[in-house]
């Protein structure tokens, strides 16, 4: 998805929880935080593809529409309460940050920040934040997205974070193989090694060795 669109379908779901859904109030929505220019080809874009609806001058959010412009407030509007409450970044400094890390946060870690605020459910401006599964599950717990190499199962996916070698020798062995932060792993056996696909190469480990790769966990193809 287009961070372009994203910011277009977020600033028609401003409009609409302002109460007006026109054309001209949508392209006023950069002063109230949207951060993006809209014109009126954008609106007859977003109706092309069946984001939204065009029905004289009033825009609708299409149910895909709505489901990507909520998306993208929620991970805006949980950054903003996360940097503003919890590091106390001055708010317009952190509405600017979360402007910018809104297209890539991954939803667990999301759904983890949310949690760890108490499900939120209004921004530092008072504008509604979408609920998430954790919110739906009453989550009180957040858990570790950080793991070692060695907490995966066979066929499961993890990036590399970082590694933590009890040796230089040994970072610089792995970086060699190509075994670097943000390389995408998917673990193929635990026994008798650890072994590992990634970039179309195979690697075996043993336990120290994959103990000191730190990765994220990924979703499995189709979650």
């Amino acid at each position: 998805m287009k961070t372009e669109i994203e910011d277009l379908l977020e600033a028609v779901l401003m409009a609409e929880e302002l109460g007006d859904t026109s054309v001209e109030r949508i392209r006023a929505a950069r002063s109230e935080d949207a951060h993006v220019e809209v014109s009126r080809e954008d609106i007859e874009t977003l109706a092309a593809d069946e984001f939204v609806t065009l029905d004289d001058e009033l825009v609708r959010l299409t149910t895909r529409g709505r489901e990507i412009a909520e998306q993208v407030a929620r991970r805006h509007r949980l950054t903003e309460m996360l940097l503003f409450t919890w590091l106390g970044i001055d708010l317009d400094l952190a509405s600017e940050i979360g402007c910018r890390v809104e297209h890539g946060v991954r939803e667990e870690l999301l759904d983890g920040v949310c949690t760890l605020l108490g499900h939120p459910a209004t921004c530092p401006h008072g504008r509604p934040i979408p609920a998430g599964p954790c919110c739906r599950e009453g989550r009180t717990s957040v858990e570790s997205q950080i793991v070692p190499l060695t907490a995966l199962k066979p066929g499961e996916r993890g990036r590399v974070v970082y590694i933590k070698p009890r040796d230089h020798h040994r970072l610089h062995r792995l970086s060699s193989m190509g075994l670097n932060p943000g390389v995408m792993v998917e673990l193929h056996q635990r026994r008798p090694a650890f072994c590992l696909r990634f970039e179309e190469t195979e690697l075996a480990l043993d336990r120290q060795v994959a103990e000191d790769i730190q990765v994220s966990r990924l979703p499995k193809d189709g979650e």
